[in-house]
């Protein structure tokens, strides 16, 4: 299968007008990990790891003195007496529980950056996220040598297995054909859920070519490993869409394009089928 790479996948190029990635700051994090520029300092690199989801120290922590916290208090050596030191231990274990509650948050917040504008139900990108990202391309079409084309995907077959299998099955069939599409593109291309039946991609530097044979082997991967549930094969049939984005295009244009170019396809292969002889 011919593959053709976006090109390099240096961070830097993410925040310039090349189209290898999102140009908008929020599909930064789609990559696990804050952008910035090659070879500038960052600032955060011992406090936060986004993906190990810890918080780091520069150095380790040493052991607080009593008679140090007394002197920044102002109090005297004189004065510091049992009674003033079990005071400032009771106020550094104040301290120490508010510092572990901090990084606590901290994490969590970490989490919530990750999982924002991800699709729960898929764990792709919202349509939200994912329609923000491609009004953002839409800015750069014509402007670089970078092409951009949209491919819509859904599931043609998705009434008879919900009549087979019922709605039980809907939330592992949909994720099973998510990370299938994942295996066949991948960042710097983005791969979000529309809601309902519908996966979509941008796709960076792939001539009509190159998308149809994405395509195709997404629909061989589902047909050679169908998904299994409840003891049971499922087969999933994708019918696909593609459309390449022009100069002038609006997202919802864009959008609008592509889906036409699915229902053409869907209605040229219900076509096919008709013409071949029943019992066959």
């Amino acid at each position: 299968m011919k593959v053709t790479r976006p090109g390099s996948a240096t961070p830097s190029s993410m925040a310039a007008g090349d189209g290898r990635y999102p140009s908008n700051p929020y599909a930064a994090y789609t990559y696990g990990r804050l952008v910035r520029k090659k070879g500038a300092p960052d600032p955060d690199q011992h406090q936060v790891d986004i993906v190990n989801r810890d918080i780091l120290s520069a150095e380790p922590p040493v052991p607080a003195n009593i008679h140090d916290i007394a002197d920044v208090l102002g109090i005297p050596d004189a004065q510091v007496t049992p009674a003033v030191e079990k005071a400032i231990a009771r106020l550094m274990q104040r301290v120490n529980g508010l510092t572990d509650n901090l990084a606590e948050l901290q994490r969590h917040q970490i989490e919530l950056t990750r999982a924002e504008g991800r699709d729960p139900f898929t764990g792709a990108l919202s349509r939200n996220s994912f329609m923000q990202i491609v009004e953002n391309e839409m800015a750069l079409v014509g402007s670089d040598r970078t092409t951009r084309a949209l491919m819509l995907c859904e599931i043609a077959n998705l009434d008879d297995v919900l009549q087979r299998h019922g709605h039980g099955c809907k939330e592992g069939v949909f994720t099973f054909l998510y990370r299938t599409i994942t295996e066949f593109i991948m960042p710097p291309h983005q791969v979000g859920y529309l809601g309902c039946n519908d996966f979509i991609a941008l796709l960076y530097n792939m001539d009509e070519q190159d998308a149809w044979q994405r395509g195709d082997a997404i629909s061989r991967r589902l047909k050679k490993h169908p998904f299994f549930w409840n003891g049971k094969y499922i087969t999933i049939i994708p019918v696909f869409g593609i459309y390449h984005v022009k100069a002038g295009d609006t997202a919802y244009e864009a959008l609008v394009s592509v889906d036409y170019a699915l229902r053409a396809e869907k209605e040229m292969k219900s076509a096919q089928l008709q013409r071949i002889p029943s019992g066959l």
